[in-house]
């Protein structure tokens, strides 16, 4: 396993500058989230300017809804294994919803490899509601331009470009942001959050140790062979373990304020990850990722044996793939978007997440300066007898090491003799 690198003073001036942030963005954590239907109460002065009932107000603007164009698809260019199926439909989602596509690839960076989990998050940021389908890696889809392949193969041949084209072709879904993450990456955040408890429902005797069936405490390199173990070319059930340790990780990330750590995270995976997710876009969503944090407020689907059926590739390698029954993903695809379209009331374990969140940052912001590092503190000149001086006051005001490991100094100015004359004591311009 390869040994983390060292935050760099870069590094340290990003995790700050996020923790800042993160301090404004909670600072509406304890405001309930609600839909406000109207605005507040007009004034006496604005219900004077209202026209009266002989006007005829101009007509509201109607906006025009801008439409997303669906790129044409290029053809196959080789004779595919099995018949290509139809483009899917459009999915058209809620107002707001945002699509995000977690990947999980089997070789470190720089390498690129099979992207052996594969979860789709639809994401409704106005009602706080999301839906997660996981897809086995092994599906059987037509990747624009080639032929019919596993899914797990569009990010090695074209990169996340490729793997958009693959999704709306297939599924009528085109991400928004995506992440790829690799075995280094996973490992780290299970460690970083201190480990996961996992309910074994199926044991699994000659892998990771052997792990029978009932609760075991992972961590990071456990639970990526737990994730990554398959049996038999089970690629259903693998992806079911994924599912249940991806909403374990979350579900621990908004607990016990663990977001504020949020910042140095981001800024020791970056340089391994691909993404096009930034840290902003991450603390900005900071609140909503507390609601999500209410297990009502999350939807999880996964296609499993209900919407595929196993099929062997006709190459005499007794290799079995998974193929998809169109009308039956659509249906799944139909109550993922139906299971974030509708609002709910918010749980009120939220709210513990909140006040937590809001004691860690505030634990932040009051922590002291660690252990070895001494606090510079600016000298002076000795003052010149032959002025007259003050002597300069220094307050000293503690700023976290990683933005400016310095003082503040307010030094009052020297003071300045005048002397107003007088006729008893004339201008003397050579004292």
């Amino acid at each position: 396993m390869e040994k983390r690198r060292t935050l760099t003073d870069k590094h340290r001036f990003l995790t700050w500058m996020g923790l800042l942030l993160l301090v404004v963005l909670c600072a509406g954590c304890w405001k309930p989230f609600q839909r406000l239907s109207g605005g507040e109460a007009p004034t006496s002065a604005a219900l004077m300017s209202w026209p009266t009932a002989t006007s005829t107000p101009p007509p509201p603007a109607t906006p025009t809804p801008t439409q997303v164009i669906w790129n044409t698809f290029a053809p196959p260019r080789s004779v595919s294994v099995t018949a290509v199926p139809d483009e899917a439909p459009r999915v058209q989602l809620p107002e707001d919803t945002q699509v995000w596509l977690l990947l999980g690839s089997d070789q470190e960076s720089p390498l690129i490899g099979r992207t052996q989990a594969f979860h789709v998050l639809l994401i409704n940021e106005r009602l706080a509601k999301a839906s997660v389908i996981s897809i086995p890696g092994n599906l059987m889809v037509y990747i624009p331009g080639y032929t019919m392949q596993r899914l797990n193969a569009a990010y090695a041949l074209g990169g996340m470009n490729l793997v958009r084209e693959t999704l709306a072709y297939n599924f009528g879904l085109r991400p928004d942001r995506f992440v790829v993450a690799h075995p280094n990456e996973f490992t780290w955040l299970v460690d970083d959050l201190g480990g996961v408890d996992v309910s074994v429902l199926y044991p699994i005797r000659d892998a990771c140790g052997g792990l029978p069936a009932g609760l075991h405490s992972m961590n990071g390199s456990k639970a990526l062979c737990y994730v990554s173990f398959i049996t038999d070319q089970d690629e259903v059930n693998r992806v079911r373990r994924q599912q249940q340790v991806l909403q374990l990780l979350f579900t621990k990330l908004v607990q016990n304020g663990r977001l504020v750590k949020l910042p140095m995270m981001y800024v020791s995976y970056i340089d391994r990850l691909e993404t096009d997710i930034s840290l902003l876009d991450l603390l900005q969503r900071v609140p909503l990722a507390l609601r999500l944090g209410d297990p009502q407020r999350i939807s999880y689907f996964m296609l499993g044996w209900e919407v595929v059926t196993a099929w062997e590739l006709p190459d005499n390698t007794q290799t079995t793939v998974l193929l998809p029954v169109q009308r039956e993903v659509s249906a799944l695809l139909a109550e993922a978007v139906a299971a974030i379209s509708e609002p709910s009331p918010l749980g009120q374990i939220v709210l513990t997440y909140e006040a937590q969140l809001t004691q860690a940052v505030a634990a932040t912001q009051t922590a002291q300066p660690g252990a070895g590092y001494v606090t510079p503190y600016p000298t002076y000149p000795p003052a010149m007898t032959s002025m007259p001086m003050l002597t300069p006051m220094v307050t000293a005001t503690y700023i976290p090491t990683a933005i400016l490991p310095t003082a503040i100094v307010t030094q009052e100015p020297y003071p300045i003799e005048t002397t107003i004359p007088t006729e008893e004591t004339p201008f003397n311009p050579y004292p």
